[in-house]
């Protein structure tokens, strides 16, 4: 099994950009000499599965993780990597139109309010601040179809506590509906709020939340 897990939060198109390298890089069985210059990495030659690789991600790595198998999903410009599943961990996934969750937790009880989540997409992609955006929006009304996706298991992570929680579910949801011809789980940590695991990584939800993931990258 080959397991990559996304942090990273910086300009959309730069960073897509570079982990579209670093896959390709990876389906190449780490042919070094084109990209780096170097000797083929030969661990990744002697150790990791190219059957099944996943790609796993929290908030913002959430979302690149989703937009990178969408990639997947489309021949051509997509990665000419075939992916497993991803792993989606309270997604930064929004839009312009408040959902449930987004009024239910009022800007001065939520961990992470919605006026301060309204601002992250305009400042990461500056060139279309639209929220709508279908990278941060899959299922806003231009975006295209989840059927698409371009891996076979997906397992999407939430919190009650968290205001984004409804677009993880919305997600879930429509791609269940979309056609998509794969396997869709959804898992809710109650009592705690977006990203509660970085806060305390050996509380019992922490734990919990992290066998979890573990359980789905095993499953067969």
């Amino acid at each position: 099994m080959l397991l990559l897990f996304l942090l990273i939060i910086g300009k959309l198109r730069t960073t897509l950009s570079q982990l579209h390298m670093k896959i390709q890089w990876l389906r190449s069985n780490g042919l070094l000499p084109i990209l780096m210059e170097m000797d083929p990495e030969p661990w990744l030659n002697n150790h990791a599965d190219f059957q099944r690789v996943f790609l796993g991600g929290s908030n913002s790595g959430a979302n690149i993780a989703h937009n990178l198998a969408m990639a997947a999903g489309n021949p051509e410009p997509g990665l000419s990597i075939e992916l497993l599943g991803i792993a989606l961990v309270h997604p930064y996934f929004w839009g312009s139109v408040p959902v449930e969750s987004e009024a239910v937790y009022p800007d001065d009880k939520a961990t992470i309010n919605r006026g301060f989540v309204d601002e992250i997409w305009p400042f990461i992609c500056p060139s279309n601040p639209d929220n709508d955006d279908p990278r941060v929006n899959p299922m806003a009304e231009a975006a295209p179809s989840l059927a698409g996706l371009g891996c076979k298991r997906v397992l999407v992570c939430v919190a009650e506590n968290d205001v984004m929680k409804d677009r993880g579910r919305l997600y879930s949801e429509a791609l269940s509906r979309s056609g998509w011809m794969g396997v869709v789980e959804i898992f809710e940590t109650l009592g705690e709020g977006h990203g509660f695991y970085s806060r305390d990584l050996e509380s019992e939800n922490s734990e919990e939340l992290i066998q979890r993931l573990a359980a789905f990258y095993k499953d067969k």
